[in-house]
């Protein structure tokens, strides 16, 4: 995988201002580890409807990071399984091991 996550998006937002840069860095330090283990829960169960909603609200986080290709394969993994199949999984789940590393790096 090419893509690098970046805190552009989350600077454009910020406009400037550290306090509340630093606010939106908490929330996706905070939020992003336990969408993640609801992630690996509905895998778990097979719970295909689970797992969709789970990506959607994980494809927030990837936007906010900067992960344009990652958000685009978030999205098919998501009509995927809407339709029934993992298809994508493997490249998905690539994206959270980045975001993971990522994230645990500030």
């Amino acid at each position: 995988m090419n893509e690098k996550p970046n805190f552009n998006y989350v600077n454009q937002l910020a406009d400037g201002d550290v306090a509340f840069k630093a606010k939106l860095l908490a929330v996706i330090k905070n939020e992003f580890p336990l969408e993640l283990q609801k992630y690996h829960a509905a895998v778990s169960s097979n719970d295909l409807f689970q797992i969709a909603e789970v990506v959607h609200k994980l494809k927030n986080k990837i936007s906010m990071l900067g992960l344009e290709s990652s958000y685009l394969i978030a999205q098919e993994y998501e009509e995927n399984l809407k339709q029934n199949s993992t298809s994508r999984k493997e490249s998905f789940e690539e994206v959270l091991t980045l975001m993971t590393a990522f994230i645990n790096s500030f």
